[in-house]
């Protein structure tokens, strides 16, 4: 549920801003004579594009998480043999903290990691553009995948929730979940690339997000400690 909300909250904020550009290219290049076009004919052709769109971005962030979840898990089996055990609980639950201080500071967390976006090598330009301008729904879900492999602060912050999670299937599920939240703002902004642009901005929904997502940090901290015994476990169901 955290994940979701996070999706949500940070869409309108964040991913309408990072992705937005390609989407709404996307919409504005299908839209051509939209003028001519009836009201039903343009939501259809909105579905169409956008739906497979999201679908593959979902499916690259699913992947990754269980890929993360995995990695959290080999990292718990590990950290067993010297006594401490739900290390990824412990780092990962940290390194969310520190994600969304940063949010809180500069509305932009970890944003550094853009620059190692795979989408600034020329062959994935090569790839995401051929498969845009393709127009149909194999090209709008494999371009899709390719955008859901933009390494942002926010996947990142998400990514770490994955790991800390300590297992392959919760952590696929969290970042299915949370992807799923991201469609809402990124269809307004595809319905925008039709009927006129505008781009919902503000640091209220970026700080709610940042508050989830700490909270989320602190309670695997807690769910770390409460393994080891270092503290009661108060409450069973969050942990």
């Amino acid at each position: 549920m955290t994940a979701f909300s996070v999706g949500l909250l940070q869409g309108f904020v964040h991913c309408a801003g990072m992705c937005g550009p390609f989407v709404l290219a996307y919409s504005l290049a299908l839209g051509g004579d939209s003028g001519a076009r009836s009201p039903v004919s343009l939501r259809m052709i909105l579905l169409k594009a956008h739906l497979p769109h999201n679908l593959g971005r979902i499916l690259s962030f699913t992947i990754l998480g269980a890929l993360f979840g995995a990695i959290g898990s080999f990292v718990n089996v590990a950290s067993k043999t010297t006594g401490i055990q739900a290390t990824a609980a412990f780092v990962g639950g940290t390194l969310m903290v520190l994600w969304a201080l940063d949010e809180w500071r500069t509305g932009h967390g970890a944003s550094f990691l853009e620059r190692y976006s795979l989408l600034r090598n020329k062959g994935i330009q090569e790839n995401l553009r051929k498969w845009m301008n393709r127009r149909d729904p194999l090209g709008a879900f494999f371009a899709g995948m390719l955008l859901g492999l933009h390494p942002c602060g926010l996947l990142f912050a998400m990514l770490i929730s994955a790991a800390a999670a300590g297992s392959a299937l919760k952590g696929g599920l969290l970042l299915f979940a949370f992807g799923i939240g991201t469609i809402p703002s990124l269809l307004a902004v595809a319905t925008a690339g039709f009927y006129g642009r505008k781009r919902l901005q503000g640091r209220l929904f970026s700080n709610l997000a940042a508050t989830l997502i700490a909270l989320s940090g602190i309670l695997f901290i807690l769910r770390g400690m409460v393994i080891n015994n270092w503290i009661p476990s108060v409450n069973p169901w969050l942990f």
